[in-house]
């Protein structure tokens, strides 16, 4: 006799986005694996839930995003689908819009404060009880977008820029590696540096946008809005000083001006270094 099993909310949603990821494999592939694949990953969710919680699943989600990226390029390259740099650029322009859209969703669920859910708490509602798992999910998938980005970046204007925007690309880079590697630790309530180096890494990775954009500005690097990377840049390590001087409500609406203007120039970002790719040496 069969029957539906109802799985935890953080499976279910961890599922749902696994899902999205099997889209990118070569359609061949995907057919004749991906069902096996998501099975496999459901009983690998169900089994680090019960064993250890949230904390379980993001260390799964940790090993499952790093094998992914390996993975889905390996694939397309088996299947003749050569990954040149224009491509990865393309996809990395990509990355940035993704990356833009998920960093402002995740803001506001963050922002959010949420009571614990009950059904005699009148200031409560359901998807209460979503909110923890999704910005569990969207935190680690927005710093790696934003980090394929950043790379994207460099591999399109490393050559061209001077050695200042080269500084500050490499910079952001670090400062993208450094915020992925925390985030996964300051969610599960890790050490108390934890969230200093995710604080310290996107501070990092902003400011390489900053220095890259007055590189940019100086060499007439971009084919438009040359001072997009500053604009885009400036605002977020400006945040943490107003927030450090300042207390109420009113920081409230700057955070949100401040994610709202980031996350619109990351996304345009995104979309001039998309457009911008041209064909060069086939990344091996």
């Amino acid at each position: 006799m069969k029957y539906k099993s109802i799985d935890p909310s953080p499976v279910s949603l961890s599922i749902s986005f696994y899902s999205l990821l099997l889209a990118t494999y070569p359609s061949g592939f995907r057919h004749e694996y991906g069902p096996h694949m998501a099975q496999v990953f459901r009983d690998f969710c169900l089994r680090s839930y019960r064993l250890d919680g949230l904390p379980g699943m993001l260390d799964l989600w940790t090993l499952t995003l790093l094998d992914y990226f390996k993975s889905v390029v390996e694939e397309h390259l088996q299947k003749g689908i050569h990954m040149s740099k224009s491509t990865f650029i393309r996809l990395s322009g990509w990355s940035f819009v993704l990356g833009a859209i998920t960093f402002m969703i995740g803001w506001l669920i963050g922002s959010r404060d949420v009571p614990e859910y009950s059904r005699y708490n009148a200031l409560s509602r359901p998807i209460d009880l979503y909110l923890e798992y999704a910005i569990a999910i969207l935190l680690p998938v927005t710093f790696t977008l934003l980090l394929i980005g950043m790379i994207g970046l460099y591999l399109r204007y490393g050559d061209d820029t001077n050695g200042f925007g080269k500084f500050g690309l490499i910079i952001g880079i670090i400062g993208g590696v450094i915020s992925l590697a925390a985030v996964i630790p300051m969610l599960t309530q890790g050490p108390d540096w934890s969230w200093t180096a995710w604080m310290v890494g996107s501070i990092l990775y902003f400011l390489g946008l900053v220095f890259f954009g007055i590189a940019a500005v100086r060499n007439d690097l971009l084919p438009r809005w040359n001072a997009l990377p500053i604009l885009t840049g400036i605002w977020f390590p400006i945040l943490f000083i107003v927030i450090s001087q300042m207390d109420g409500e009113s920081t409230e609406f700057i955070a949100l001006g401040v994610f709202l203007v980031t996350a619109m120039g990351l996304a345009a970002l995104g979309l001039t270094l998309k457009s911008d790719a041209h064909e060069e040496a086939v990344i091996a």
